[in-house]
């Protein structure tokens, strides 16, 4: 019951607060191609009925196909507007009008069409269904580029019938054995990184400067902690917190009404917000957080700050009868607040790893790597070796479905120790490092055997146990 309360709250939030953007997103799709706003397709719901799910149109109307209903990147019948909105997931948001009436869930396995649950293995599908699918899980933030996947595939359908298809029902098995609000809230953490920060391209192409004494300025800048650098990221995050109360009276009331409709103490009770919102963000713990160094936990910090916050601030404007002040204003500030504070955050860190990157560039033969692992051993050797002496980390590969997705020292957690074997992740590699030496014996045996059969020069972590067998004297 709660999980369905949270789904019914947030997706008539995200609905109403989204209801500027649809509009745009129709209008745009109206105007690209000729047919309907709204793509409705026949999926497999909980307990395996059957209903037709909401996704704002991006391919060019056509007579229904009966074969493979899978869509490649570059499919011809994709339109413009349709290319955004898939690369951006934005044709997805549709889908809150499903959650709001009970077809599915912000969080859970995505709903496959009939042809392909037929494909589920019989002793999986009673528990695969036995909850609401969702617009998100962790298997789409693992295949978040699944159409750019099958289009280098010889048989797309084949590729995902037997290849990606058994690995998100693992995901999916796993979320359905193991269901929590903390897991919910963790895949949409996940989920806004992958939307809000994807993998950018090569910050040459990003920030294509040539300026030598600019990047080493930048990286000794930004790497910089003092005692008053915490001062200005305050400052900052005061500075932020005050310009969303304005701007969500700007989105409350347009620009005609916005100084007219604020109350002549507004001033002091915005001030009386910020001063509330920086106590919260220090017992919290986010002052302390490295911007540079931003990642789902930063987030769940910065998220619980602003709830709280929020609440208070709401409470002691009602409490003290201040009427002028608009309810709207109330209960959307915070959520202004969450994303910029976080958006901020990830451009920072974007602009550092793409200095970071410049100045540890150096002459000679690279080596790439991918790393077994994603736990405090790899962020370590993550943060010594990316980007230095001619080292480069690909990717990160663990089997704890929460890591998915994650941002390691600016690399990304990409699948499963499993996923070792597919093209796109041995891609450009040179060596497979093994980065587990907290895990038990037969763990760290398996990850050593998939890193072999890669073909790569294979690298190992010793555990503590190791060094002090290899450091005894006979």
């Amino acid at each position: 019951m709660p999980k369905r309360l949270l789904d019914v709250a947030a997706s008539l939030f995200g609905l109403l607060l989204l209801s500027p953007l649809f509009v745009l997103i129709a209008a745009a799709i109206k105007l690209d191609s000729p047919g309907p706003v709204f793509y409705r397709q026949e999926r497999v719901g909980r307990h395996g009925l059957l209903f037709r799910i909401f996704k704002f149109r991006t391919m060019a109307v056509a007579p229904p196909a009966s074969g493979a209903q899978l869509t490649v990147a570059g499919d011809s019948r994709i339109t413009r507007v349709g290319a955004l909105l898939r690369r951006t997931k934005l044709d997805e948001l549709a889908q809150l009008l499903d959650v709001l009436r009970g077809t599915m869930s912000l969080v859970g396995p995505r709903p496959e069409v009939p042809r392909y649950v037929a494909h589920y293995p019989p002793a999986w599908r009673e528990r695969l269904l036995s909850v609401r699918p969702g617009i998100t899980d962790f298997a789409s933030v693992r295949y978040r580029d699944e159409s750019d996947l099958l289009a280098r595939a010889a048989d797309p359908e084949r590729e995902y019938i037997d290849v990606i298809l058994p690995m998100k029902l693992r995901y999916a098995l796993r979320y359905v054995d193991q269901p929590s609000i903390a897991n919910d809230l963790r895949v949409i953490g996940l989920t806004l990184n992958t939307v809000f920060a994807p993998n950018l391209p090569s910050p040459r192409r990003l920030l294509p400067m040539n300026d030598s004494k600019l990047w080493p300025w930048l990286d000794q800048a930004m790497s910089a902690l003092r005692p008053r650098n915490r001062s200005i990221a305050m400052a900052a995050d005061a500075a932020t917190v005050l310009a969303c109360w304005h701007i969500t009276y700007l989105f409350r009331l347009g620009f005609e009404r916005w100084q007219p409709g604020r109350p002549w103490y507004d001033d002091y009770v915005s001030f009386g917000v910020v001063l509330t919102y920086l106590v919260l963000l220090a017992l919290t713990g986010v002052p302390r957080g490295l911007w540079r160094f931003f990642g789902f936990d930063d987030f769940k910090r910065i998220a619980a700050a602003c709830v709280i916050a929020g609440l208070i601030s709401a409470v002691a404007v009602l409490g003290a009868q201040l009427t002028g002040v608009a309810r709207a204003v109330l209960l959307l500030h915070p959520l202004f607040c969450l994303l910029a504070l976080c958006l901020s955050r990830m451009a920072y860190r974007m602009v550092w790893e793409a200095a970071r990157s410049r100045v540890s560039d150096v002459e000679g033969e690279p080596r790439r790597a991918v790393v077994l692992g994603a736990g405090e051993a790899a962020r370590r050797l993550v943060g010594t070796i990316h980007r230095r002496d001619g080292w480069t980390v690909l990717a990160l590969l663990d089997d704890d479905p929460a890591k998915q997705g994650l941002r390691v020292g600016g690399v990304s957690v990409q699948g499963m120790l499993a996923d070792l074997v597919f093209p796109h992740i041995l891609a450009g590699a040179t060596h497979v490092i093994v980065a587990m030496p907290g895990a038990t014996q037969e763990q760290r045996d398996r990850a050593v055997e998939l890193a072999r059969h890669s073909g790569l020069q294979v690298m190992n972590v010793p555990s503590r146990m190791e060094l002090q067998s290899e450091g005894a004297v006979p």
